[in-house]
């Protein structure tokens, strides 16, 4: 149980207490004349540190904000204040939530498992060379010593490697798009291929 507190109490100060300035802020123009906003913060991070686990929690300054405005409600009903007021779009927009939207995310994975194969189809060591220059961001040398082969070796397997990956997908997007041909073009263009007309 003293794991878990420790645990929860180091994830409050490190996500929760950066951002208590600003909910601070929007206490007091909110609500100044209601509540008081060292006593709805308080209690927000005493509701905090009673949570068994903030493993469920993916945007700590929301679950922060919203924490407040839940404690200051409940502060006003048990002051028998009924009326309220509720926040606006343009004050829930200054709540950031840094997760990319569902489509986009969707996207993007899809997008990863495209180069995923692609990558698997290349010889391994042209393989191996981009995935340890590109995506563990090895150095040149490194790599090269990695895989038992020369610097030379490893900057053409990584050349050759990213221009078949990306004429494949702009050959790809091409026959996907049928007539729109720009985004095709533009990956062509950035490996050296000419445009087709």
């Amino acid at each position: 149980m003293g794991d878990e507190q420790d645990i929860i109490s180091t994830w409050i100060g490190r996500e929760i207490l950066p951002h208590e300035g600003a909910v601070r802020n929007w206490l007091s123009r909110r609500w100044r004349h209601i509540v008081d906003p060292n006593d709805v913060i308080q209690e927000a991070y005493c509701r905090l540190a009673s949570l068994t686990s903030v493993d469920h929690i993916r945007n700590p300054a929301a679950y922060f904000h919203r924490t407040a405005q839940m404690v200051a409600t409940d502060i006003m009903r048990r002051s028998g204040i009924i009326n309220f007021t509720t926040m606006t779009e343009n004050e829930w927009s200054n709540v950031m939530d840094s997760e990319p939207l569902a489509d986009r995310a969707m996207m993007a994975d899809q997008e990863l498992k495209r180069v995923n194969g692609l990558l698997s189809e290349l010889p391994d060591i042209c393989r191996q060379a981009i995935e340890l220059r590109r995506i563990e961001g090895v150095s040149q040398k490194e790599a090269a010593q990695r895989l038992g082969v020369s610097e030379d070796v490893i900057r053409n397997h990584l050349v050759r490697g990213v221009q078949k990956v990306l004429k494949t997908l702009a050959a790809q997007d091409m026959r996907m798009s049928g007539g729109e041909r720009e985004t095709s073009e533009k990956k062509a263009e950035a490996v050296g291929t000419p445009r087709s007309l």
